[in-house]
């Protein structure tokens, strides 16, 4: 059986699909401001030239440079209505519904935590905890050496954790 080139790339672009939305999510809060990132870089991918995407050593970290640049974009341009939405994946299923009170409330703590980031931070908390990206993927993606990267890490995960426990101890 012989695929056809376009069979072939969507085979490529398909999987990368919902990896794409989550960055473009996280960058843009909005679900269908995210929606429309996505399916603009997939269009753009899906319209790159093949001698152009032989280029590309590693296709799904190039797709996420382009929605990450292109969601930043969006941002500086003032374009994006911000809305807080309060979605990280769910872990473990509670046993009482006091505690899934608690998980889905914590849940969304974090998510308005890691979405007050400075923008590499929360970048590199995505693609690294949620995407679960090596440190190598991730100093593809955002163009820094790995060291850069962990010590970026670090600091968001320190912060994060900083700011959620001043919320348990103490409230708002």
């Amino acid at each position: 059986m012989h695929l056809t080139l376009n069979e072939s790339l969507l085979n490529e672009l398909l999987p990368l699909k919902n990896k794409l939305f989550r960055v473009a999510k996280r960058l843009l809060v909005s679900k269908e401001e995210a929606e429309d990132a996505t399916q603009e870089i997939l269009y753009r991918l899906w319209n790159i030239e093949e001698a152009q995407r032989a280029k590309f050593n590693n296709l799904e970290a190039y797709s996420i440079t382009m929605i990450k640049n292109y969601c930043l974009d969006r941002l500086k341009s003032k374009q994006v209505q911000q809305t807080v939405s309060g979605e990280l994946p769910q872990a473990a299923v509670p046993a009482s519904l006091s505690q899934a009170v608690e998980l889905k409330d914590a849940h969304q703590w974090v998510a308005k935590i890691i979405n007050s980031l400075p923008e590499k931070e929360r970048i590199i908390v995505q693609l690294r905890e949620i995407e679960q990206y090596s440190f190598k993927e991730i100093s593809a993606v955002v163009e820094m050496p790995e060291t850069s990267v962990r010590v970026y890490l670090s600091r968001a995960r320190k912060k994060i954790r900083t700011a959620f426990l001043k919320i348990d101890r103490y409230g708002l």
